[in-house]
């Protein structure tokens, strides 16, 4: 794919008609090839900006510096070590037995970090007098004191003495932290060393409204998870199903007995994922994560204590592992539990973050570096002291079992380091200008649909969530479309837009799956059924052998021909054929060893001659054409002997040719059985026929007089001979084999034809009579009309006559009779004769009423007026 995203735009530039074609060709597959293609493009440009903002930015990578080792002066365990600017504090314990007069220096010694060294120093830094006398006091009354750990919270450092063998029996020692040094606060600050809430998020109690019940009762969490811990198992499943109690996750409880209401459930809604704390009844709580994406469970037992969100939400980091929201999931087997979160810490660049957790009974830390754009975690660092050193170096060690006074000091490069200025050549760049951290986020969110594209199609919602994922990118960041950031909007877009397409064809391809995959189950219960059945039988006849062969081969027939399927399973399908055909050869070899007996094929013997004394019994047709197929099946199954006698390797060829021999004569009588029944049959036949024709004739015969009487139109003359026509096709079909049936249905069609033709010109001449009729009528009519038309004064008058009077009505319906006998033309004379007289009267109203205003005198009587001539 080149800079302008030819490859993304391939199916964009497509017309309608040829994206349509695809779909119904290649459709699905070629989709998701197409998308792999663009995520390998998206992949390409991400390099390539990463590599541009290392650069401009800078880079610090997780490395291996040295290894060094740190010398006390008495032999001792190391506990812990802090920081403060490159000068390192180390604490110890020490064993002196009886000696009470502890020291600083027999619990604290300070190095300076050059060069990956540790060069000893003296303890100025925390040699202040009431700190010293706070300390030496602390271990006079406290005999059983120890030094157990250092912690940071905010701008102070916290020195914490273990009292008693309890962790929670301590005593703390505040400092503030300023300018790289030391001042000694107070021994009163015990009540302000604290961890952070263990859970960045809400668990929320689930109640009554959540309940569901029935056979199965459980709690509806969401309405994407339900859960339950009755009938002796903890259950999670992702249906609301309370008739069955299976889910895709169940584990036992102890108490069986116990109700919804005994347990408690708790939840936390964290995107795709679902926290779950279920607490059946006397029992310790259990901590599940759930993936509705994936619908798929993890115990995660750790989650107990602590559970952390990660950066944008990407999911969630516990002590020994993470889950994200893409489904990404690991356990790192470290052994340690009762683990507590303690702080999280971020690089300048925005990409790494560091979590540390403590275990409170072993003074151990675990640190888990996490980098937003793979989205991964580090192998976790256990340690019993860590301290990070400017310039990103972080030192850790693990304690000695024994007393000595050389420690051994990892160190390592990490990218914790202070804000680091970018070179001055690089300000005026765009990426400078965007800002790491935006471009990290921007990179992560890529990333992100880079995995969603590694997944498999049984990712709920997966090209849904492509599609929204990829307008946000485009949405959310001005700088996406630039050129100088490798112009990342173009397999985004592409994406975007292949991934839509993918939406209706993979529920296409959800539907055929799912039809494959019952075919699959029908069969293999079909086959499972068969098996049992064999399993059941004794074989002490021919006919066992017979019928679960045939059985047998027309099962393999079936699973051979649904390979063809698509997306079926052929792996299961192979599976069940091999099967299959061990059966078979297993029972066909038994089969051969029972043939070789000399009465083995009797009852093949005696079915053929128990037809044969069916046949005298035959009186019709359809008797004899089932005997035929009974007799068929017979040598059917003498066929399948043949084959199954031929196809085994046998030693003794004797035994094998002596066998199909035996076959042979039993076939030769059924065939002069089968050539009995076809003559019996032939004869049976013709006798019917002769029979059901004389039926069908005098049918015909009865349908034409009928369908004489019931023409009383034209047209409907003509539609009724095509039915009989039609009827009588059929029927010469039917007797096609019978040419002197056919000669009497060629007769009866030109009989029919006439007879039609004489009924259809007597209607023709009795509608002609009619019409000329009711024109004479019409015509009559008319004259009357113009007549009392010209009575007519007024305009008014003339139009309320010829809308309303009932000769006028008369006259329209005599059009309309025409118009029904289809007589247009008649009907149109009437209705032009109407129009006609209606301006014949208007004319000569007119006329009068021009006479009227011409003349000199008037003479009006009543409504008429006449014109005087002086």
């Amino acid at each position: 794919m080149n800079s302008s995203g030819s490859v993304g735009h391939l199916y964009m530039g497509m017309s309608e008609s040829n994206q349509n074609n695809i779909l119904e060709a290649g459709t699905y597959e070629i989709i998701r090839d197409r998308l792999q293609a663009q995520k390998q493009e998206l992949l390409s440009r991400l390099n390539k900006l990463n590599d541009a903002r290392k650069l401009v930015f800078g880079s610090a990578e997780t490395s291996l510096i040295a290894q060094s080792r740190i010398a006390t002066e008495n032999n001792c365990v190391s506990q812990d070590i802090i920081a403060i600017g490159n000068l390192c504090i180390l604490g110890y314990n020490v064993h002196f037995g009886l000696r009470t007069d502890i020291k600083l220096k027999d619990v604290f010694s300070t190095y300076l970090y050059t060069n990956g060294e540790f060069e000893i120093k003296g303890l100025d830094i925390i040699s202040q007098e009431n700190f010293i006398n706070d300390f030496t006091s602390l271990y006079k009354y406290y005999r059983s004191t120890k030094f157990y750990r250092f912690i940071v919270i905010g701008n102070y450092l916290y020195m914490v003495f273990q009292l008693t063998d309890s962790v929670t029996d301590i005593k703390t020692f505040k400092w503030l932290i300023a300018d790289d040094k030391l001042a000694y606060i107070d021994n009163r600050s015990d009540f302000e060393y604290r961890f952070p809430n263990q859970h960045d998020f809400t668990w929320i109690h689930t109640t009554r409204d959540l309940h569901k019940y029935g056979k199965h009762p459980h709690v509806a969490i969401l309405n994407r998870v339900f859960v339950d811990a009755v009938g002796g198992s903890l259950s999670i499943k992702v249906e609301d199903n309370t008739n069955e109690g299976e889910g895709i996750y169940n584990e036992p409880v102890i108490n069986a007995d116990q109700t919804l209401d005994d347990a408690s459930y708790r939840y936390a809604d964290l995107g795709n994922l679902i926290a779950l704390d279920i607490k059946p009844f006397q029992e310790e709580s259990r901590f599940f994560v759930y993936n509705h994406k994936l619908r798929e469970v993890k115990r995660i037992d750790s989650v107990s204590n602590a559970a952390i969100l990660l950066p944008d939400n990407q999911g969630i980091i516990f002590s020994n592992g993470y889950y994200l929201q893409s489904g990404a999931y690991k356990i790192f087997e470290n052994s340690l539990d009762e683990v507590i979160f303690q702080e999280r810490l971020s690089s300048p660049n925005g990409e790494d973050f560091l979590y540390v957790f403590f275990q409170k009974s072993t003074g151990r830390y675990v640190l888990m570096q996490y980098n937003v754009i793979t989205q991964t975690v580090r192998t976790p660092i256990i340690c019993n002291g860590y301290a990070l050193l400017p310039g990103g170096r972080l030192c850790y060690f693990l304690s000695e079992e024994e007393q000595t006074r050389s420690h051994v000091m990892q160190v390592w490069q990490t990218p914790f380091t202070e804000q680091v200025e970018a070179p001055a050549e690089f300000k005026n760049s765009l990426v400078y200008k965007i800002g790491n951290k935006d471009i990290v986020r921007g990179m992560a969110e890529c990333k992100n649909m880079v995995t969603l594209l590694n997944k498999e199609d049984n990712y709920s919602g997966l090209y849904a969530d492509l599609v929204r994922n990829a307008q946000n990118i485009l949405d959310g960041y001005y700088w996406i479309r630039e050129k100088e950031v490798f112009e990342l909007s173009v397999p985004i877009e592409a994406i975007r837009q292949t991934a839509n397409a993918a939406i209706d064809e993979f529920e296409k391809v959800t539907a055929l799956r799912q039809a494959a995959l019952q075919s699959v189950v029908a069969i293999k219960e079909k086959a499972n059924k068969e098996f049992i059945k064999i399993k059941g039988t004794s074989f002490r006849s021919i006919e066992d052998f017979v019928e679960h062969i045939a059985m047998l081969r027309n099962l393999r027939g079936e699973v051979i021909s649904m390979k063809e399927i698509r997306y079926i399973d052929k792996d299961l399908l192979q599976k069940l054929e091999n099967e299959i055909v061990e059966q078979t050869d297993r029972i066909s070899l038994h089969c051969v060893n029972f043939l070789s007996d000399e009465q083995a094929l009797i009852p093949f013997a005696k079915r053929v001659e128990a037809k044969r004394s069916e046949l005298n019994t035959i009186e019709k047709v359809l008797d004899g054409k089932a005997l035929e197929k009974e007799v068929t099946q017979i040598g059917t199954d003498l066929e399948m002997l043949i084959d199954i006698v031929s196809n085994l390797k046998i030693e003794d060829t004797s035994m094998s040719t002596k066998i199909i021999e035996n076959i042979s004569l039993i076939f030769t009588t059924l065939n002069q059985l089968k050539a009995a029944i076809r003559n019996k049959i032939s004869g049976l036949a013709s006798n019917e026929a002769s029979a059901e024709f004389a039926a069908q004739v005098k049918l015909v015969d009865q349908t034409i007089v009928n369908y004489l009487n019931i023409a009383d139109t034209p047209q409907k003359a003509d539609e009724l001979f095509n039915k009989l026509a039609v009827q009588m096709e059929e029927l010469e079909a039917r007797f096609a084999d019978y040419d002197s049936f056919i000669n009497i249905i060629i007769e009866k069609r030109e009989e029919a034809g006439s007879a039609f033709d004489n009924r259809k010109n007597q209607l023709l001449e009795a509608r002609n009579k009619r019409a000329i009729s009711i024109e004479t009528a019409a015509q009559r009519i008319i004259k009357g009309v113009i007549k009392k038309a010209e009575t007519l004064n007024s305009q008014e008058q003339i139009n309320g006559y010829f809308a309303g009077d009932l000769m006028i009505g008369k006259l329209r319906d005599l059009a309309q009779q025409l118009r029904d006998m289809e007589d247009a033309g008649r009907a149109e004379t009437i209705e032009t004769s109407m129009k006609s007289a209606r301006e014949e009267a208007l004319r000569k109203l007119k006329d009068k009423e021009e006479l009227f205003e011409e003349g000199d005198n008037v003479i009006k009587l009543g409504n008429h007026r006449f014109a005087v001539n002086r």
